[in-house]
């Protein structure tokens, strides 16, 4: 572990992926001020929305969560197994709102993942999806459900016209960015799928098999073919994310002014993962002052070149998220500066 070290305090560099520490004082409520991109502000004019918990657990040692838009309206509402803001770990049923006040979600969670019923719901208030889960999963992109866990129920458009009925029906799906199309047989994908993406540059062909993905071919605007396997593909880093957590953790210079103000907490740094494997576009969501963010994004500058993110079979950006856990003990007794 590289570190500039000029007086009698270690520092210690943890890395995890959702963990903040938070000092439960004697108070009914933690009010947190949470901006658009996730960061945290001590403003609320600054802030997206306030999220807030219940200290005082109900009879499951649940924790009562509700997040509001400005305008008052109820966002978010459910509970939690931890009572902190930046480490939830959802539990029982979870609700989301749009902002209009109509519900947008009804969801069961099981040790932080979907489990039980899920059931979806248009701005306008119609009924859009329920999904069945007879295996818990963690919460992927809409569509994207791996089918082997879950069933697809009911799905019906925003004018209420039902696509799928018991499991069975022709899928249809469209927007300004492309558009689906294929068929569900007892809840699951099957036969051949077809449709656009990129804003209908690129077309697609998958074959399902009792909801499994078989095979699929994306032609692009040029005209080149791209068979796959998988529909998303998340970027890698050489050795797994692990070995980017010892990587950081062995480079990153703890700035001095830092360690004199006796700095400790938690980075986090957003990045891009480009099509070349290169991050880039770093921004700075929480930042502890004294230069520590900066030495934050020149550590990951070094790192190795991660291998792409793909979808459909083509290389796309994908952004990231890593925390830095940053922290200052006292050494030793007995113990020499550096």
């Amino acid at each position: 572990m590289k570190l500039d070290l000029f007086n009698p305090y270690k520092c210690f560099i943890y890395l995890i992926f959702i963990c903040f520490a938070t000092s439960l004082k004697a108070q009914e409520t933690i009010v947190t001020y949470i901006k658009k991109n996730g960061g945290y502000t001590a403003r609320k004019d600054s802030a997206a929305y306030t999220s807030i918990i219940r200290l005082k657990p109900n009879e499951m040692g649940l924790y009562e969560l509700n997040d509001y838009y400005l305008n008052g309206n109820l966002k978010r509402h459910g509970w939690t197994k931890i009572a902190d803001p930046r480490k939830l770990h959802l539990e029982g049923i979870v609700e989301t709102y749009y902002e209009n006040g109509n519900l947008a979600t009804s969801a069961g969670y099981n040790d932080n993942k979907l489990s039980d019923t899920l059931k979806r719901y248009h701005k306008n208030g119609h009924l859009k999806e329920t999904r069945l889960f007879f295996r818990s999963e963690r919460s992927p992109n809409e569509f994207l459900f791996v089918d082997r866990n879950s069933r697809l129920i009911y799905y019906a458009d925003s004018t209420g016209r039902v696509q799928i009925s018991d499991g069975n029906g022709t899928f249809e799906f469209k927007n300004k960015e492309g558009s689906e199309k294929g068929q569900y047989m007892n809840g699951v994908r099957e036969g051949r799928w077809e449709g656009t993406f990129r804003s209908s540059k690129n077309r697609f062909e998958e074959w399902y098999e009792n909801g499994v993905l078989s095979k699929g071919i994306t032609t692009d605007s040029a005209g080149n073919l791209h068979p796959y396997t998988q529909r998303e593909v998340q970027p890698e880093y050489p050795g797994g994310i692990q070995k980017l957590m010892m990587f950081v953790a062995q480079n990153y210079k703890y700035p001095k002014e830092a360690l004199q103000a006796r700095v400790s907490g938690q980075l986090l740094i957003d990045f891009v993962i480009e099509k070349t494997g290169i991050p880039n576009e770093f921004e700075v969501i929480n930042d502890l002052g004294y230069g520590t963010a900066a030495n934050g994004i020149e550590v990951l500058q070094k790192a190795k070149k991660w291998t792409p993110g793909y979808q459909f079979g083509l290389p796309v950006r994908v952004k990231y998220s890593l925390p830095i856990r940053l922290h200052t003990t006292p050494a030793p007794k007995g113990a020499k500066s550096q």
